[in-house]
């Protein structure tokens, strides 16, 4: 709210927590004064429909901020424009195997240099 005006990127692990961030969000948007809650929310993820995904790439109508809610489905050949701010907590959701049981999980780790750079 005391920035300047810019659209916002926000990377988050998965989407289980996108889906979470979103919620809390609009929240907490309800608490503020009506002249501030013009704000959009979208999220981004691959299993998210593509005529969902595609939202992203919309300009905010005038008067209203966008916050786009990614996975790291937004660092790689995709420009959301419009986006100013980034925040991003360095963390990323990946495929671990493990030998030992033969179970393939998600599990959240710190995102590499490289990916750090690709999500400035």
């Amino acid at each position: 709210m005391e920035e300047g005006p810019g659209d916002i990127l926000v990377f988050l692990s998965g989407q289980e927590e996108i889906e979470s961030i979103e919620g809390l969000v609009h929240e907490n948007l309800k608490k503020l004064h009506e002249a501030n809650q013009k704000l959009l929310i979208y999220p981004l993820f691959s299993s998210l429909p593509s005529e969902k995904q595609m939202k992203v790439f919309t300009p905010a109508p005038d008067g209203f901020g966008k916050v786009t809610l990614a996975t790291n489905i937004a660092e790689i050949s995709v420009t959301i424009p419009g986006v100013k701010y980034v925040i991003d907590p360095g963390l990323v959701e990946v495929c671990n195997y493990s030998p030992d049981s033969g179970i393939e999980s998600l599990i959240v780790v710190k995102t590499s240099k490289a990916q750090a750079l690709q999500r400035r």
